[in-house]
């Protein structure tokens, strides 16, 4: 049953792949929507979504990690925040620009969220927390693999070990939630949400390239001259978007963390549904991009990173998030088929495109 909700509701990091879908949705539903960014300008595109006025999207420049109560303006008088601001890169990741500012950025925002009674707090949390153990689950379990749930949590000391420093802040960050959400005179309930690799539509108007769509890029502009030998999990941007948002208009969920895997696909199967999307798309820009798609699999296998080695299906189990929160999640090609789409859509082509200054 939703629930009436008249106070607006705080998306940080709104221009993001994942936020913007988030703000739109809010807006289609209604909601008035307080919308955080670094700088404006990443975030104007905003005010073209459908339905968005003055009165339903007000937009909060200067929100920053490393400027002490910077969100403060943005969560004032806000019943919930949906908290998906977070660096999400790996070229030149180090302790300093993943673990510090996730780290302390959602201790920033949820510092800021009992500051001012915030009801409700939803978190993008990832699969990085879940699911990367560089294959020791599967080889300790008696069938030679295993199956992740919301109980499954990544090995710290192994990411250490690895100086994995991505999954490290992920799973940092998350942990620092569940920390602070059960401290003494905490108003607001949590929900933590741990979304795989995203992949789906960006919002019309989105003026960079995130780091989740390179990844389907990269199959468009022969960045790729082999397929990857090996699977991914994957998931649509708009399931985990209306994932962020239930729990807060149906108010259910609270306390609890739910695995957002819509499929786990062979890179072969991927790059097939992003030739079919080129060709079907039949503009020139597509038409001249089919070429680049390979076709042959490489026969060196991925390293072995998230879940068991590549030759095992990665196996998991979302029931939680379908029966709970009612996500229908959408089938792979879906995902790829609006992503090519889009990106062409968005005049994104190539890799070079990809600036993670930008994000």
């Amino acid at each position: 049953m939703t629930i009436s909700i008249t106070q607006p509701i705080c998306v940080t990091g709104a221009s993001g792949f994942l936020a913007s879908w988030v703000t739109k949705m809010l807006i289609d539903q209604g909601y008035t929507v307080h919308a955080t960014t670094r700088k404006m300008e990443k975030a104007l595109f905003l005010k073209n979504l459908d339905g968005a006025t003055d009165d339903n999207l007000k937009i909060f420049d200067g929100c920053d990690f490393s400027v002490e109560n910077s969100f403060d303006k943005a969560i004032e008088g806000c019943y919930a925040v949906i908290h998906c601001a977070s660096p999400f890169f790996n070229a030149g990741g180090t302790r300093e620009n993943l673990i510090d500012p996730a780290v302390e950025g959602t201790e920033m925002v949820l510092n800021a969220c009992k500051k001012y009674n915030v009801q409700r707090v939803t978190l993008t949390a990832s699969s990085a927390c879940v699911i990367v153990d560089y294959g020791t689950k599967a080889d300790a379990s008696a069938t030679g693999n295993h199956v992740y749930t919301d109980a499954d949590f990544s090995p710290a000391d192994i990411l250490e070990e690895k100086k994995n420093y991505y999954s490290l802040s992920k799973l940092y960050a998350e942990q620092k939630a569940w920390e602070m959400s059960k401290e003494e005179g905490c108003p607001y309930k949590l929900c933590v949400l741990n979304p795989s690799l995203i992949w789906g539509p960006m919002t019309k108007g989105q003026t960079h390239l995130n780091t989740s769509s390179a990844a389907i890029i990269q199959y468009m502009d022969g960045t790729h001259s082999k397929i990857q030998n090996g699977v991914r999990c994957v998931v649509d941007v708009r399931d985990v978007a209306e994932a962020h948002i239930t729990p807060i208009t149906q108010d259910i969920g609270w306390g609890k963390r739910y695995l957002l895997f819509g499929g786990a696909p062979h890179f072969q199967e991927t790059a097939s549904f992003v030739k079919k999307a080129l060709t079907q798309n039949g503009s020139d820009a597509a038409l001249s991009l089919v070429k680049n798609v390979p076709t042959e699999v490489d026969e060196k296998l991925q390293p072995t990173v998230m879940g068991p080695s590549a030759d095992k299906p990665l196996l998991f189990d979302c029931t939680p998030a379908e029966k709970e929160l009612g996500i229908k999640f959408k089938s792979v090609e879906e995902m790829v088929t609006t992503c090519v789409n889009e990106l062409l859509a968005n005049g994104f082509t190539g890799s070079n495109q990809y600036d993670t200054t930008k994000l």
